[in-house]
């Protein structure tokens, strides 16, 4: 999981349409007519010149008032979590200049000994944020980049990047497909590292806006790794790639030499080709990469268009549930599973990556010798049904939920995630160490105070919050942890 670039309503329009229709010409070479001759005064061809200046003058300001730089946006809902993703324009980006130069700088300037300059993308988003501030509070120089889109909730997004400005760490707004400004933020900044957490998240969201996922996904990933190549020196790149990939694999737990060539969603998809895509830079370019395929994460500051999350906005709001059964037997419950990982454990293997990732090879946009190329899962080894998630937050919430169980419709989804990190065990020393419960009351807790403060003093003043929590809106002790 990535926040993922983590980009506003919209669709991508169809490509091709009707055939033209052939004009049918007629040739007169045997039935000339006779030439008219027309004698009009010169009243009446200025009334005709009169009236079509009018004509042509009332379809030119039509077109300047229906033109699309001039129609607002429209808004979504507060609430909705689903919503298409558009990139900002490039060429509207607001970026650049002595000042601007001074504020990037300052937020990726190390820290400490050996410490690490970051550029993360996404950092806006739920995994980027909480990233973002874990390399910034142990000292190393941490940019940001984000596009702030509409996919869920921007005002969501903007919460996460003060809270990141509150520690020091600046978030250029722009689009990872912007080359224009890649190029002149490693003009600016030698970063040792990037990790790239940009991307349009989301498995059903696909089935709306197909082309925001070749946008970001596809095209995002090229355009950071063609500014990575050209950097001198070049960048070692951590990226999130997703546990989606395993798609229909059935050979539990989902190890990285399982097939991952058969995609149930095209998010997946997409999130492979990155896969394909990195191997590439990194056997021509000498670009050190290291994919990390996350498995469901949850926590404060998390998605809302994932189902922890919008179960605890409906369960509050006494609006049912939709709870998916598997359509098939199989070898597992037919109840839905997840392999639901905690963002510490994530964050605490995101840096890992970074810690142990080795340099690229390439200069001059040329590589010099063989650069590490890994993939690793990171997961918490233990699937939740997510029926047992509901209870969870029926118990934390103390609000029954209204449940409607439903057959899993081919959506994209699958049945079962569970991940194997026995490789990440060795290599990264990761050990995941936060089961579902706890990460749930943590999540809760972060919910009720961001949401719903009046109702979180009311839990608190009956003992169910104990130890030090979040301060809603205004960030906290753990709300970026």
């Amino acid at each position: 999981m990535a926040p993922q670039l983590t980009g506003a309503p919209g669709s991508a329009a169809a490509a091709g349409g009707a055939a033209a229709v052939k004009p049918q010409f007629h040739h007169y070479h045997h039935h000339r007519l006779p030439p008219r001759h027309h004698h009009q005064s010169p009243t009446s061809l200025l009334s005709k010149l009169a009236f079509w200046s009018v004509c042509s003058l009332s379809l030119l300001l039509a077109f300047l008032l229906l033109s699309p730089s001039a129609a607002p946006a429209p808004r979504a809902a507060p609430e909705s979590p689903r919503r298409s993703l558009h990139a900002s324009s490039p060429s509207s980006a607001s970026w650049g200049g002595a000042a601007w130069e001074k504020k990037v700088r300052a937020s990726a300037r190390v820290r400490r000994a050996r410490g690490h300059s970051v550029l993360v993308t996404g950092a806006a988003g739920f995994v980027g944020c909480h990233a973002a501030a874990a390399l910034r509070r142990r000292g190393d120089g941490v940019l940001g980049l984000d596009n702030f889109n509409g996919y869920y909730d921007p005002a969501l997004k903007r919460g996460r990047a003060a809270l990141l400005a509150r520690s020091g760490v600046y978030v250029v707004d722009g689009d990872i497909a912007d080359a224009e400004l890649l190029a002149k933020l490693f003009d600016v900044v030698p970063f040792t590292h990037v990790l790239h957490l940009a991307a349009q998240a989301g498995v059903r969201h696909a089935l709306v806006d197909p082309m925001s996922y070749v946008r970001a996904n596809v095209a995002g990933l090229v355009a950071l790794l063609e500014a990575a190549r050209a950097a001198d020196p070049q960048p070692a790149i951590v990226w999130a790639s997703s546990s989606s990939v395993y798609g229909l694999n059935s050979h539990v737990p989902f190890s990285e030499h399982d097939r991952t060539d058969r995609p149930a969603s095209l998010y997946a998809a997409t999130k492979k080709a990155g896969e394909e895509i990195a191997h590439v830079y990194n056997h021509i370019y000498g670009l050190s990469l290291t994919a990390l395929r996350f498995f469901t994460v949850y926590g404060p500051w998390g998605r809302p268009d994932m189902a922890y999350f919008f179960f605890t906005r409906d369960i509050l709001a006494g609006r049912p549930i939709t709870v998916y059964e598997s359509a098939g037997g199989g070898a597992h419950q037919t109840t839905i599973s997840r392999d639901f990982t905690y963002i510490d454990d994530i964050v605490k293997g995101c840096v890992a990556a970074l810690d142990t990732a080795g340099r690229s090879t390439g200069s001059g946009g040329k590589k010099r010798g063989p650069a590490p190329f890994r993939t690793y899962n990171l997961g918490n080894t233990s699937p939740v049904p997510v029926t047992q998630l509901v209870d969870l937050l029926e118990k934390l919430l103390k609000v029954k939920a209204v449940r409607k169980v439903v057959k899993m419709p081919r959506n994209g989804d699958v049945p079962y995630t569970h991940a194997n990190v026995s490789l990440a065990q060795r290599e990264l020393a990761y050990r995941p160490s936060t089961d579902l419960q706890t990460g749930l009351k943590k999540f809760v807790r972060w919910y009720l105070e961001y949401y719903h403060p009046e109702l979180a003093e009311k839990q608190k003043h009956h003992g169910s919050s104990s130890g030090k929590g979040s301060r809603g809106r205004n960030g906290s002790s753990s709300s970026a942890r």
